[in-house]
């Protein structure tokens, strides 16, 4: 006999209700078994995060120090490009002067005579970064001169920076009296 539209014949109700025991019984066995990860397993998955943590934690350190090095290097690049930019662009001579033992670096046009800064902020190296520089013949001068020509200073040509860390990472800036400038990472 067939049901009427909408209802279910008594066989398949009972049938239906005889399988949600069967598989809830089966669920319940099932689910005891592959609830989740055993300790040994967790303990197996911590070793194994902590191996692979361990030795990728130095290189993360060695990158860390050897970016703060081409950093600082690619910083004073542009703050050498904006000033030969800006003795060109205004006409006027700018200078690149080494702060505080080697420590910054600020860039100031020739105004009437005096120095003044710009832009107004100094570039400002990571304490563990170290700058040695070489400015022509000259070994104590610390100011780099660019002329309204765009040009190096003749005797602070040629003007080297050198940056390097304890890890014996170096980078190197180097400005020639044509006022090409240009840099390398060791």
């Amino acid at each position: 006999m067939r049901a009427a539209k909408g209802e279910r014949a008594a066989g398949s109700v009972r049938g239906a209700a005889a399988r949600a025991r069967r598989d809830t019984g089966r669920v319940g066995e099932r689910g005891r078994g592959m609830a989740g990860f055993s300790l040994t397993e967790l303990m197996i998955v911590l070793t194994i995060a902590g191996i692979l943590l361990t030795s990728a934690v130095p290189n993360f350190v060695r990158m860390n120090s050897r970016d703060r090095v081409e950093t600082a290097a690619y910083d004073v690049h542009r703050a050498l490009i904006l000033a030969r930019q800006k003795a060109l662009a205004k006409r006027t001579s700018y200078r690149v002067s080494i702060l505080e033992g080697g420590s910054a670096v600020r860039i100031e046009r020739r105004d009437e005579g005096e120095w003044v800064r710009d832009p107004a902020a100094d570039i400002v190296l990571h304490e563990s970064v170290r700058l040695e520089t070489s400015f022509g013949e000259s070994a104590g001068n610390q100011h780099l001169v660019i002329e309204p020509q765009g040009t190096v200073l003749a005797e602070d040509a040629p003007a080297v920076f050198v940056f390097t860390n304890d890890r014996a990472d170096s980078a190197e800036v180097r400005a020639v009296r044509t006022g090409r400038i240009r840099t390398r990472v060791h």
